[in-house]
C-alpha cells in the first residue's frame, strides 16, 4: 500500500491500508466513489504521521476502507476543527494560528502531503520519545527552561500537543548554572602604611607602542594606594618589585612587612623567595587566578 497522502475536500480522513496505531473494527457504512462504485468502511482508528519539518502528529477518526488505493486527508474536517489552509504556487499550507502544521506539494491535479506515515516499528519509537525524552527535548529546545515553565506552555497547547512529564535530574543544566560563592566582605586590620601589600596578578593587555604587553599592580592595604607597572615580559616583575620596594621605603621611612601574591610562577621563583627572606618580608600565596 502506498504511504503517500492526498489533501482533498472530503468529509473525513480515509486510509486504504491497515497501518493504524489505534484501531477498532466496526460497520461504518459505505462511501460513494467518483466512478459511482461503493466502498465499505470496516473500521476506524488513529495514525501517526511525520510532517515536512520532522514533527509528529496524530490523525484521529480515520476511516479504514480496504478498497481505496490512495490515502486521503479531509481539508473539510480540518476546517471544522479550526485549521486554515491556503494554496498558491503549487504548495498548500494547513495552519493552526500562525503555525504551519501540514504542507503539501501539487502533482498533477492533487496536493500530496510532504511527510510520511509511521509504520508499527516507527510508532513504537515515537511513543518512546514522546513519553521518556520529550520533556528533556523541549527543555533543551527552550534554552533550559524550568519544568514549571514548560508545563505552562504545554497547558496552553504551545508544544505541538506533546505531554510533559517530570524532568528529573539534568546534569548539564546543573553544571551550567554553578557559580563561585562570593568572598566575604574584607576587614582591614592593618594599622599603618606598608603593613600589608597585595600584588594583583600580572595581566595581559593590548600591546602598547613601546611593545609593553603586561601590567602589574601593587596595592597597600592600609592606604589603598596603588602602583601600576607596565612590562614587556612577565619576568620583569621581580625587577619592578625591587624598584617599588626601594621607592616606597625611602619615601615613607617604613619597611614592607607582608606581601600577598596570587601564586603566579613569576612570584614563586627561588630568587624572589630568597630576596624576601633576606629583607624579612613574609609572603602569603592565594589560589592562582582567584582575585580577592
Amino acid at each position: 500500500m502506498c504511504g503517500s497522502w492526498i489533501l482533498e475536500h472530503l468529509i473525513t480522513f480515509v486510509l486504504g491500508g491497515i497501518d493504524f496505531s489505534i484501531y477498532e473494527q466496526l460497520d461504518g457504512g459505505n462511501i460513494s466513489m467518483a466512478n459511482s462504485s461503493i466502498c465499505k468502511v470496516v473500521g476506524i482508528g488513529s495514525i501517526k504521521i511525520r510532517t515536512h519539518d520532522g514533527r509528529f502528529y496524530t490523525l484521529n477518526e480515520v476511516r479504514h476502507v480496504p478498497h481505496m488505493i490512495k490515502n486521503l486527508i479531509s481539508l473539510n474536517l480540518l476546517d471544522k476543527k479550526g485549521f486554515s489552509f491556503n494554496g498558491e504556487g503549487g504548495v498548500i499550507h494547513v495552519c493552526k494560528g500562525s503555525n504551519v502544521i501540514l504542507k503539501g506539494a501539487k502533482r498533477d491535479t492533487f496536493y500530496f502531503l510532504e511527510g510520511a506515515m509511521l509504520l508499527d516499528s516507527a510508532v513504537v519509537a515515537f511513543f518512546e520519545v514522546d513519553q521518556e525524552d520529550m520533556t528533556k527535548l523541549w527543555h533543551t529546545r527552550l534554552r533550559h527552561m524550568s519544568e514549571r515553565g514548560i508545563q505552562i506552555l504545554a497547558k496552553d497547547d504551545l508544544l505541538c500537543g506533546h505531554k510533559i512529564n517530570y524532568l528529573g535530574f539534568y546534569e548539564h543544566c546543573i553544571f551550567g548554572k554553578l557559580h563561585r560563592n562570593k568572598f566575604p566582605k574584607a576587614i582591614h586590620r592593618t594599622k599603618e602604611t606598608l603593613d600589608y601589600t597585595q600584588v594583583v596578578g600580572i595581566l595581559q593587555c593590548v600591546e602598547s607602542s613601546g611593545s609593553h604587553r603586561y601590567f602589574m599592580s601593587l596595592i597597600d592595604d592600609y592606604s589603598r594606594m596603588t602602583w601600576v607597572f607596565i612590562m614587556k615580559q612577565k619576568s620583569d616583575a621581580f625587577k619592578h618589585f625591587k624598584q617599588w620596594k626601594k621607592l616606597v621605603e625611602n619615601q615613607t621611612g617604613k619597611k614592607v612587612k607582608w606581601l600577598r601574591t596570587d601564586n603566579g610562577l613569576e612570584f614563586c621563583s627561588s630568587e624572589f623567595d630568597e630576596f624576601c627572606k633576606m629583607d624579612g618580608i613574609a609572603i602569603h600565596h592565594t589560589v592562582r587566578n582567584t582575585l580577592q
